[in-house]
């Protein structure tokens, strides 16, 4: 008993820790500011060293300048961390296997003759689904029209097969999806 709450404490972490290292690797630093290297003129000094009575300057982009460089601006950062691919898809396989057991997966082939907003949500409620879901697709030509269907409604995130993340299992209630990428994810029964 004590060793099962040590196993999902340590699959929890692991979860954490993927999450985390997936959202900084998401981050994108846009705020710089520049330097008085980076700022445009400045290359002669204002004004000769002595004589004139101000303050020796060295150069019209120094700091002190209106229209100079920042002594201490904001600049772009690296926030890009390494994740091993096993402990991802430990992490991953966990929420999977969690989302499993509560019963929170449903795999079906999604026929539909033409693309209906309308007929996938009624195919949801049938199927007594509610909350958040995750729909993982893949490029199918037989999956076109639910594909279409269902990517205007709010409540359903779509997912390629390839580009299935954290946020969108953790963030989902349901995992909706078909026979073949079940098999693929070791999702049936």
């Amino acid at each position: 008993m004590a060793e099962n709450k040590m196993i999902r404490d340590r699959e929890q972490k692991l979860i954490a820790e993927s999450l985390r290292i997936e959202r900084a690797n998401m981050r994108r630093d846009t705020a710089k500011a520049k330097t008085r290297g980076e700022v445009r003129g400045g290359g002669a000094k204002p004004w000769r060293q002595k004589g004139t009575g101000r303050a020796r300057q060295g150069s019209i982009r120094a700091v002190q300048w209106r229209g100079g460089g920042r002594a201490v601006g904001t600049s772009l950062r690296n926030h890009h961390r390494k994740i091993n691919k096993k402990v991802r898809r430990k992490a991953m396989a966990t929420i999977i296997e969690w989302k499993k057991d509560t019963e929170r997966v449903l795999i079906d082939s999604f026929v539909f003759e033409a693309p209906s907003t309308k007929q996938f949500r009624s195919f949801l409620e049938e199927k007594n689904i509610e909350g958040k879901v995750l729909f993982i697709y893949n490029s199918d030509e037989a999956l076109e029209n639910a594909i279409k269907s269902a990517r205007n409604l709010p409540n359903v995130i779509m997912v390629h097969a390839d580009k299935i993340n954290m946020q969108a299992l953790l963030r989902t209630d349901w995992l909706v999806t078909t026979p073949a990428i079940a098999e693929q994810y070791n999702l049936s029964n």
